[in-house]
């Protein structure tokens, strides 16, 4: 498994693509950063909310590049049947393919963090320790959001083969069912159930919100839960279905 995932990153890595994002990530954090700074008294502030605010966006457009480098590659070119067919096994194969994505994501925004206190030195600024840590885990949230995505996204990848069908999960996961589900919340009947809370992205801002009032105990109970909900269990699914999943060798 260790040499397909080198093997991938290494394909991965001579894509325009993905250099293309890093390069976007760069120029719109660091203009977002510039044009707010000018608007707002408090600089250190207004530095951390535009900063994690920005890689937001940027997590978004690195989720797509993922989706279509990590999976849909693989499946327009068939190159996973000849991999499987080489003997790798399919679990190994699908677990192989989501730490791709998570090295991948956590990779860049390794970058990001240089990239922010690189911008801090520059700009003379100085972060208290709450800052700092609202940073920290607001970037964890991020990653976490964008790998359920795309643990939940590749599944339908694995069940048909689609790339079409699997770089829509992907949109309808991390952007559609979010937008629909604030859209209901308007009918008062539906928002006494708070159902944002159970969804990803709410269940990791919670856990965010955890860790940053020092509720340890509360914010990694809720850690597990998304690991476990979005994340292995798409995994497992993906592992069961495409078993089963006849291949044209």
């Amino acid at each position: 498994m260790r040499n397909l995932i080198k093997a991938d990153l290494q394909r991965i890595l001579r894509k325009k693509s993905i250099w293309l994002t890093f390069i976007f990530m760069v120029a719109f954090v660091t203009g977002m950063i510039f044009h707010d700074l000018a608007k707002v008294p408090d600089k250190s502030f207004g530095f951390v909310t535009t900063a994690t605010d920005s890689l937001s966006y940027v997590a978004v457009v690195l989720g797509i590049v993922l989706v279509v480098n990590v999976y849909a590659d693989d499946f327009k070119s068939t190159a996973y049947i000849n991999v499987v067919g080489r003997g790798v096994n399919r679990l190994k194969f699908i677990i192989a393919k989501f730490l791709d994505a998570v090295i991948l994501l956590v990779g860049m925004y390794v970058c990001a963090g240089a990239l922010l206190f690189g911008l801090q030195a520059a700009l003379g600024l100085s972060f208290t320790s709450m800052e700092i840590a609202y940073v920290f885990w607001y970037c964890v949230g991020d990653i976490i959001i964008t790998a359920a995505c795309l643990s939940i996204a590749s599944l339908l990848f694995y069940v048909t083969g689609n790339n079409a069908l699997g770089i829509l999960a992907f949109f309808g996961v991390n952007m559609i069912i979010p937008v629909a589900i604030e859209f209901i919340k308007i009918d008062p009947t539906v928002a006494k159930f708070h159902l944002d809370r159970f969804y990803v992205d709410g269940a990791a801002s919670s856990m965010v919100s955890d860790f940053m009032m020092g509720q340890v105990g509360a914010g990694l109970l809720k850690l597990f839960l998304i690991l476990a909900v979005y994340v292995a269990a798409a995994i497992v699914g993906s592992i069961v279905l495409f078993r089963k999943k006849e291949l044209d060798f």
